[in-house]
């Protein structure tokens, strides 16, 4: 459902550092984003693009389930809380709800190139929301 990932390569000297986020993949298209704290963003899953994660300053509760045939396995729900420097990495078919706990700014990096005719972004709404929405 989610891979915590790991720095692959870590070099200090006085000059600064050099961490190792990211080595592995085929990536398609990579995202600055800037959210508010008090924010939600995602609620949504992809059923055929994976996403990495980099989080750059601020904290986000993140709360994930897996997804089934467009329904939630309610049992699956995993929530964590990432902050400056995390990286993660959100499988395909889970679900994925950011609640931006302080102002954040992080990266995000798809697998597949987002198609604005179509897609690969899919939410799951609640049954009696959707009969509010009509009235």
């Amino acid at each position: 459902m989610i891979k915590i990932l790991e720095l692959y390569f870590l070099f200090e000297d006085e000059r600064g550092f050099l961490k190792g986020l990211i080595n592995f993949g085929n990536w398609h298209e990579i995202n600055l984003i800037y959210s508010q704290a008090n924010s939600i963003r995602g609620n949504h899953y992809h059923k055929e693009t994976e996403e990495i994660f980099i989080i750059l300053d601020g904290k986000i509760k993140v709360t994930l389930f897996k997804v089934c045939d467009d329904v939630i396995d309610i049992d699956s729900k995993k929530e964590y809380i990432f902050e400056k420097e995390q990286v993660f990495l959100v499988e395909k078919n889970v679900l994925h709800i950011f609640e931006i706990l302080e102002d954040a700014r992080w990266i995000n990096i798809l697998s597949k190139k987002t198609d604005p005719k179509n897609p690969d972004f899919y939410r799951i709404i609640d049954k009696e929301q959707e009969v509010k929405n009509k009235q």
